[in-house]
This record gives structure tokens, sequence and C-alpha cells, in this order.
């Protein structure tokens, strides 16, 4: 079954995904970013290539990551989910030459900026 989601329905999905492992076992340095992207139409399949193979580069290069995997929306959006296990992991994600050398590769398959959300973990009291 191939259901689609909008926007306003995938999203919140996408952030139980996100958080339900770190309340198992919730660490309150943890840090991440919740980026969307629109992609412009007919760009999809390249963009799907270009975004999974930063996503592979940084997994295998980068310490500190947990997760940083791309998700497909519906009409067009693309979300990136990240988690690091502290704030310098997080800032080294910025500097790193990976994605430096592949992140603006992306913008030619967008139909503007992304929309890149810092976030930190919630953990029960």
């Amino acid at each position: 079954m191939d259901r689609k989601f909008s926007t306003t329905q995938l999203l919140p999905l996408l952030l139980i995904a996100f958080t339900s492992s770190v309340l198992a076992d919730c660490n309150r340095d943890e840090v991440g970013y919740v980026a969307s992207f629109t992609v412009k139409p007919g760009s999809e399949v390249a963009f799907e290539s270009a975004i999974s193979h930063l996503a592979q580069t940084v997994m295998r290069v980068e310490t500190g990551v947990i997760l940083y995997a791309p998700y497909r929306g519906a009409q067009g959006k693309y979300f990136m989910m990240e988690r690091y296990e502290n704030q310098a992991a997080r800032e080294a994600h910025g500097k790193s030459k990976e994605v430096s050398d592949l992140f603006p590769g992306l913008g030619e398959y967008l139909v503007g900026a992304p929309d890149i959300q810092p976030v930190g973990a919630v953990c029960p009291h």
C-alpha cells in the first residue's frame, strides 16, 4: 500500500520517529536538525540520489552522528532528520568538508532555500 501523506500529516510522524529512540534512553546533550526541502517538479529522482549520497557519506565519515536520514513527503516535500550526540558534533557536521562539498549540489533541484530548524532532545523529568 503506497499511502501519501500531506506535509502537515508527515512532520508530526517524522518527529515521533525522530524522538522515539531518544525517549528510551534520553540524553539531554543530544541535538539535531529537522530540514525540509521543496524539490522542483521532475527533479525528484536526481534529488533523491544526491541527498542519499550525502546521507551515506555523512554516516560513514563523521563522528558523533546518530542519525542522518532523508525522508520523502508529499507534493515535492523532503525532510532530513539529523541527530547528533552533542552540540560539538552538530557544529563539526556544519563545518565538515563532506557537507561543504556535497550539500551545495542539492540547490539545483530545489524551488528555494531549505528550511533548517535546530532541535534538542526533550527528556522526561
